[in-house]
């Protein structure tokens, strides 16, 4: 029995796509080159992202060693200072107008990848607000010459009339307990605000405390570019000289009418403008070079010098004796109110790679000494503290602070 084959043959014009599994087949395919696309292209997206990560961090990590090394290239410039003024044979003095001009710092000098910056500042040029308070028998009192010196510069900055001095005071005074000044603000005041926080009663650590403290405003500190203002870390410091004298070679007019202006209760501008002027011509060493600048004290009567029993017999020379206490107590006065030669200072570490850049800043004391010399002083501390002293190596440097601000 013949069995009657029929072949199938395709109908004309018709396409596969007619075919119902054929359609389904097709837009499967469509599908998954579509996911596959996305996902290639997510993978190249990420691993390009991670390649610019990776060399951000890089950029990073360059930037980060160079700021770094541009601190330690601004000890070794003020080494270098140093040593060169113990060389001269010279009164030690630092100046901005010596030789060496280290104030300067370094310029940009290039570093592996990166390129580094270094600049330096005189710390002991400006006033020191933890020495608004000294300590006499353990109990703190106010150093009025400079508290007065920094009410008349915060005059001087601001001429709405507003006076924080108070508000400093109480921040530094080591007791919520005691009278709270006048216009001041001890931790009642600050735990009443949205966001409380104690009063520090304290020595101050960092100069950006003062943004914490009632009555400073990022206004006053920052200061008005429009008038030419600088921030307050330009003129007042928490590393300065511990009796509050500044160095009158390195500091600004505004600070040396402030201390003038607390010493005599007078400020004077242009006594102020004259000393600046005076340091940039030359260094200035000794306070016989600032007599003629500094309006004179009245003398102290009470003096032994002028003690009736001791008093010369002709007037002459009583009026001598008047003339050289009167001397005495002026170059005193002076030397009170200003110093010639510094100890601490700030310098800021610049690193910049590719499009990154940190800055270094660091507040550095100098003062060579060798350990063995203060076994006397530190034998109160007991046998193994005085001991581990002695045992420290000499150091010229100690760091009193170290931040990355940027």
């Amino acid at each position: 029995m013949k069995k009657n084959l029929r072949k199938k043959h395709r109908i004309p014009g018709e396409s596969p796509a007619a075919n119902p599994q054929a359609g389904v087949a097709l837009l499967l395919a469509v599908v998954f080159i579509a996911l596959l696309s996305a996902m290639v292209f997510s993978f190249l997206y990420e691993m390009e992202v991670d390649a610019v990560f990776v060399q951000n961090q890089g950029a990073d990590f360059q930037a980060r060693v160079a700021a770094n090394s541009a601190v330690v290239n601004g000890m070794m410039v003020l080494a270098e200072q140093y040593a060169s003024m113990l060389e001269s044979g010279m009164p030690p003095v630092d100046s901005e107008v010596d030789g060496s001009q280290w104030h300067l710092g370094a310029a940009f000098e290039p570093l592996n990848e990166a390129t580094m910056r270094t600049s330096i500042a005189d710390e002991f040029g400006k006033i020191n607000l933890n020495a608004l308070l000294v300590y006499e028998n353990g109990q703190p009192t106010r150093n009025d010459p400079l508290v007065n010196a920094l009410r008349e510069f915060f005059l001087l900055r601001d001429d709405s009339g507003y006076d924080p001095v108070d508000a400093i005071i109480d921040w530094l005074d080591y007791n919520d307990g005691d009278a709270e000044e006048p216009e001041g603000a001890e931790s009642e005041f600050y735990q009443g605000l949205e966001n409380p926080y104690s009063c520090k009663n304290g020595p101050m650590t960092s100069i950006e405390e003062l943004l914490l403290i009632r009555g400073i405003t990022p206004e006053l500190y920052f200061g008005d570019p429009e008038q030419e203002q600088e921030p307050l870390s330009e003129y007042l410091t928490v590393h300065g000289d511990w009796r509050g004298r500044v160095n009158v070679n390195t500091a600004k007019v505004e600070v040396i009418a402030a201390i003038l202006a607390g010493q005599a209760n007078n400020p004077d501008l242009g006594a102020a403008e004259q000393i600046y002027e005076e340091a940039r011509m030359a260094p200035i060493d000794n306070a016989s070079q600032l007599r003629q600048f500094v309006p004179e004290q009245p003398v102290d009567t009470s003096s032994d010098i002028l003690d009736t029993e001791r008093r010369p017999r002709n007037a002459g020379g009583n009026m001598d004796q008047l003339r050289r206490l009167q001397q005495r107590q002026q170059r005193e006065s002076i030397e009170g109110m200003f110093r010639f030669n510094s100890n601490t200072f700030r310098i800021y570490g610049d690193g910049m790679a590719e499009d990154t850049q940190v800055r270094v800043e660091a507040y550095v004391f100098r003062q060579p000494y060798d350990p063995r010399d203060m076994e006397e002083e530190m034998s109160r501390l007991g046998t193994l503290e005085q001991q581990e002293f002695v045992d420290m190596p000499q150091q010229l440097f100690r760091i009193l602070e170290w931040k990355i601000v940027q």
